[in-house]
């Protein structure tokens, strides 16, 4: 009868131990509405990459409304660049000064709205095309106060960093358009 008691003891104790590692493990794995099985193979549909650019977003309009370059440039890569229309290559450095040129016009914002595409990844690249708008209380070269709305599209593509995803390049600018005070404006007017 001891005998008895020591293996129910011992598969009891058994039986708890795989079940606590089992449930520790599946924390590690999607909940079922984020799985699917194509081909065989199991894929993830939470959406990490997504989310992590939507984090981004959270990160990099919080630094403009509140005029922090050095927190606008630290979401960007070392090689961050930008590629105008015209072909003309920008780099990190240009951007900076671009950014702190651009922010010493801006009053305040009234509003910034980012749409992100279908985000491609390949590698430790991920890029989509972003629709952008802004509408902000800004000074123009004059020194007048104004309400500033600009959109455009543009492809951005942000490399995973060891800590996060930070910008990398935007290109493919385009659709643009400017209002001042709810009118058509241009730069050469």
């Amino acid at each position: 009868m001891k005998k008895l008691l020591l293996v129910i003891s011992i598969l009891t104790i058994t039986c708890l131990a795989v079940a606590v590692n089992a449930q520790s493990q599946q924390s590690h794995i999607p909940d079922e509405s984020q799985v699917k099985v194509k081909n065989g193979t199991l894929r993830d549909k939470s959406k990490p990459v997504r989310r992590a650019i939507e984090e981004w977003y959270e990160r990099n309009m919080k630094a403009f409304e509140t005029k922090d370059v050095a927190a606008i440039m630290a979401l960007r890569t070392d090689d961050f660049h930008t590629i105008t229309p015209d072909g003309k290559v920008n780099t990190r450095a240009d951007m900076e000064i671009r950014t702190r040129n651009f922010l010493d016009r801006i009053d305040h914002f009234l509003s910034q709205d980012n749409q992100i595409g279908t985000i491609e990844v390949e590698g430790n690249l991920a890029s989509a095309d972003i629709t952008q708008k802004t509408i902000r209380m800004q000074r123009l070269a004059d020194g007048t106060l104004h309400k500033v709305e600009s959109d455009a599209i543009q492809r951005e593509t942000w490399k995973k960093t060891a800590d996060s995803w930070k910008l990398y390049k935007v290109d493919n600018i385009r659709d643009g358009v400017v209002l001042v005070d709810d009118k058509p404006y241009k730069a050469n007017q």
